[in-house]
C-alpha cells in the first residue's frame, strides 16, 4: 500500500510546519511520527496560549487540534487561527456528528473522527500545500 509520503513529496514539505495540539501523548507521538515521516515539520503545542504567541505563521500549513482540549475551546482555536490566516483541522472521538458539522460551518477545514485513516490527514495537508503554492504564483 502506498502512503502519501511515498509520492515524492517528502522533500518539498520540509519547509512547511504543521502545528499539532493533542493532549494524549500516545496520539501526539503517533501523529508526530506520521507527519515527520511524510516530510512535514511538526510544532507541538499545549493549547491556546502557545497558539496565540505563534510566530512565523507564513510557514505553517495548518493547525491540527483535538476538539476537546482542557481550557481551550474549539471556537477559541478557530478565532486565533482565523486572525493568523491558518486553516484548522479538528480531530476527536467524543463529538456528535452535528458538533463536527458546526465546527466546519464555523470555519474549520475538516473534522477527523478518531481513529481516522492516516491518508486522510496527509491528503488534506497536501491539498492545503497545493493551494498555498497556487497563491504564491
Amino acid at each position: 500500500m502506498e502512503r502519501s509520503g511515498d509520492r515524492g513529496i517528502k522533500e518539498e514539505n520540509n519547509n512547511r510546519i504543521v502545528v499539532l495540539i493533542e493532549p494524549d501523548a500516545s496520539v501526539r507521538d503517533a501523529l508526530t511520527v506520521l507527519l515527520e515521516e511524510d516530510g512535514w515539520q511538526v510544532k507541538v503545542m499545549d493549547g491556546c496560549e502557545e497558539l496565540e504567541n505563534l510566530d512565523n505563521s507564513r510557514d505553517v500549513i495548518a493547525v491540527v487540534s483535538e476538539s476537546s482540549l482542557p481550557g481551550c475551546s474549539p471556537q477559541e482555536i478557530l478565532e486565533l487561527c482565523s486572525g493568523k490566516g491558518l486553516p484548522v483541522i479538528f480531530t476527536g472521538h467524543d463529538l456528535p456528528l452535528q458538533g463536527a458539522v458546526d465546527l466546519i460551518r464555523q470555519g474549520a477545514l475538516d473534522f477527523l473522527d478518531k481513529p481516522f485513516p492516516q491518508s486522510r490527514l496527509l491528503d488534506l495537508l497536501l491539498r492545503l500545500k497545493s493551494r498555498q503554492n497556487e497563491t504564491l504564483v
